[in-house]
């Protein structure tokens, strides 16, 4: 189990967080709960992380929302890459330089290997906003015993218009999760610390 920290507060709560990785004096933080829910993007066309509804959100609203100037000032720019999922060709994106992110794949099974270690409950703020959280991480628990949701990574999927998310049991899924659907939002960020 990860050490957890509060940082931030979102929807009038304290934003918790796992630290996943401590680089002399930085932190890399990923929420432990799923804290809203959007659309990566609202056409179901092809679309990179770097052009995303949900990039853009989380570098305007969330980041004005969640963290006070100071907060805001420990955030640090991070280079990412989000090549092509593996066993597939296509739909990676470009490189990007960001404050705050959602994890990749790669991230994923670096950080969080075990599926166990994915699950994570929605917000209610989160499952207040979203007809399709409430659908799939409350009224239809696909695994008994589990209250997990779905929630977006930042990689492609099997098709132009579909995207990485990790499902109810913690595991990656990369096929048929469009990016015009709502699924859950799980930030990361660095810090100094």
């Amino acid at each position: 189990m990860n050490e957890t920290i509060l940082f931030g507060n979102y929807a009038g709560n304290p934003i918790e967080w796992l630290i996943l990785k401590q680089d002399g004096n930085r932190k890399l933080l990923f929420s432990r709960h799923v804290l809203d829910a959007k659309r990566f993007f609202p056409d179901c066309i092809y679309i990179g992380w770097e052009k995303s509804n949900i990039r853009e959100w989380l570098h305007h609203d969330f980041m004005d929302t969640a963290f006070t100037p100071e907060e805001q000032s420990r955030i640090l720019e991070t280079p990412l890459e989000t090549p092509p999922i593996h066993g597939y060709k296509s739909y990676g994106a470009t490189d990007t330089l960001d404050k705050i992110f959602l994890l990749s794949t790669d991230e994923i099974d670096q950080y969080l290997p075990e599926p166990e270690s994915r699950f994570a409950q929605a917000e209610p703020h989160a499952i207040q906003m979203s007809a399709d959280l409430r659908d799939f991480c409350e009224l239809l628990p696909f695994y008994q015993g589990v209250k997990s949701c779905w929630w977006w990574l930042r990689d492609g999927g099997n098709e132009p218009c579909c995207k990485s998310i990790i499902w109810s049991d913690g595991t990656i899924a990369t096929e048929y999760h469009f990016v015009n659907y709502e699924r859950g939002i799980r930030p990361a960020v660095w810090i100094k610390a």
